[in-house]
């Protein structure tokens, strides 16, 4: 990516200077001053600028040609859309992935007419990625991770696209991970992959990741303009046939290894109106409310977070005399109904930090004042390794130790136990759970069931993605590492085999 100088605006200061580079770290001489103070509260509120920074540069306007935009206002495509999607890379036939910049048709994927009738793809996104705007759903596009679908107020379901940056799709390339055949050559003499971490003194960034999530607009939905906007197509599941959508973004995330972070450091962003009714005040004085988009503030009783197709799980709208509910396939509960359409009630379960409100607070202001979308997007917060050296902390049937088992899960002792993202991890949010479930842990299950609060953590969640490591000669299925081995990358798992080569013969479990 081109480099311009620092860009500066007139009116409401900037809290901190936006570029189109991404920035690689804090300053590790600050996070030192800091952690030497015991000031683990600036240093969260320095990793939360750098969020922000991050989110601007990733997205910063770009020219045909791929140079950045003088100011992040200019009209252009935002600079992800040049990076390579996971399906690009991990490709159904195994094989090597195109060249960075080439054509998204180079994908393996047989993109034909017919294709666009199987049942199982989904999402056709971003028609202004310099690619062809078509794919199968191996970038699991429509649901959510170790879960289902998340339905909106309309009713439709919210759609993912995940991507990654040419340091990360190099790395990948070089070592042949793409494939499964490539991750059992490289675990014959390596137990981890290893993203490369980039380097703060001379600029060089680390491998980074970013996931983003997008409802889909019905023509009579009201206040688009509060939105990141695309146009893109979904696969209606009535016809088989792509029809063309209007797309919103509500959520951003971003996972990037740095020099200081090798758990990596996870920012997560979402829509303002997600969970929260906001106030527009008219030219004319006239207040209007606007409704959330994944919650309806006026159903007290509606059951939160659920999941009503995990696993292929099916639902039906059933109605008694007693009430209206969902049954779900697999599920002995009832759900109770207010509305024939599935819509998700999704609850938050941990509360944005006042510390990061008030930096959205500032950041809010400033993007008003310059007429840009982002002001009507907020940061939930940043999850960072306090101590990137620390080794994970465990448990075992015969001592507990909690809470380092759980809020050290990871290693690197984060700065939070939590991180979630309401559209993208909605069904982690389960509030009270059995602590095995949480852990790092060796007794799940085995052991007291000890109950605690939890939602999950990107970095406990990430840091339990695996490499191959071997794999069963009569099915084919791979056996992946442990905890480390996939370097907080789940992208790994969607390796498949070369289509080209026969099955490899090291390391098979017979």
């Amino acid at each position: 990516m081109s480099s311009c100088n620092e860009v500066h605006y007139e009116g409401i200061p900037s809290p901190v200077i936006f570029t189109p580079n991404i920035p690689v770290d804090v300053d590790p001489v600050l996070q030192n001053e800091l952690k030497a103070a015991g000031d683990i509260y600036q240093l969260n509120q320095a990793y939360n600028l750098y969020s922000w920074q991050a989110l601007i540069a990733i997205n910063w306007p770009m020219t045909d040609d791929g140079i950045p935009k003088p100011k992040f206002t200019d009209a252009g495509s935002p600079a992800w859309l040049g990076w390579k999607e996971a399906f690009q890379v991990y490709r159904e036939d195994g094989q090597q992935p195109a060249a960075w910049g080439s054509p998204r048709i180079q994908t393996g994927l047989g993109l034909t007419s017919s294709l666009l009738k199987d049942s199982d793809s989904r999402v056709i996104l971003s028609t202004r990625t310099p690619t062809q705007p078509a794919h199968h759903n191996l970038a699991d596009e429509t649901d959510q991770a170790f879960a289902g679908k998340l339905f909106d107020q309309n009713g439709e379901v919210v759609v993912y696209e995940v991507l990654m940056n040419e340091v990360e799709f190099d790395y990948i390339v070089a070592n042949k991970l793409y494939n499964l055949n490539g991750q059992l050559e490289f675990t014959k003499t390596q137990t981890e992959a290893n993203f490369p971490k980039g380097n703060y003194d001379n600029g060089t960034l680390g491998a980074t990741e970013i996931k983003l999530a997008w409802r889909v607009f019905k023509p009579t939905d009201l206040h688009q303009n509060r939105y990141l906007t695309d146009e893109g197509y979904i696969i209606d599941e009535v016809t088989g046939q792509p029809k063309q959508v209007r797309l919103g973004l509500i959520g951003f995330h971003i996972s990037q290894k740095t020099p200081t972070g090798k758990q990596w450091v996870w920012s997560t962003f979402e829509h303002i109106d997600n969970l929260d009714e906001n106030v527009i005040v008219g030219a004319d004085g006239k207040t209007t409310v606007i409704h959330p988009t994944l919650t309806d503030p006026d159903c007290e009783i509606c059951p939160v977070n659920v999941d009503a197709t995990n696993g292929n799980s099916t639902y039906m709208y059933q109605s008694s005399e007693h009430s209206d509910y969902w049954t779900i396939t697999g599920d002995t509960n009832n759900y109770y109904a207010a509305s024939d359409t599935m819509k998700t009630q999704s609850k938050r379960m941990v509360d944005i930090p006042v510390r990061v409100r008030e930096i959205n607070r500032k950041m809010q202001d400033y993007f008003k004042a310059q007429g840009s979308v982002w002001q009507y997007y907020q940061l939930i917060d940043t999850q960072y390794p306090v101590n990137q050296n620390a080794k994970p902390a465990t448990s075992t049937a015969t001592a507990y130790h909690l809470p380092e088992s759980v809020i050290n899960k990871s290693g690197g002792v984060p700065n939070i136990a939590y991180l979630t993202n309401i559209t993208m991890e909605t069904f982690f949010q389960d509030g009270n759970q059995i602590a095995g479930l949480m852990e790092n842990s060796t007794s799940e299950g085995t052991a007291l069931p000890l109950s605690i609060f939890g939602t999950e953590s990107c970095i406990g969640c990430h840091s339990s993605a695996g490499i191959a490591v071997s794999y069963d000669s009569t099915t084919s299925a791979p056996k992946f590492g442990g905890q480390l081995s996939g370097d907080f990358s789940w992208l790994l798992k969607r390796a498949n085999w070369d289509t080209s080569l026969p099955k490899p013969t090291i390391k098979a479990e017979e």
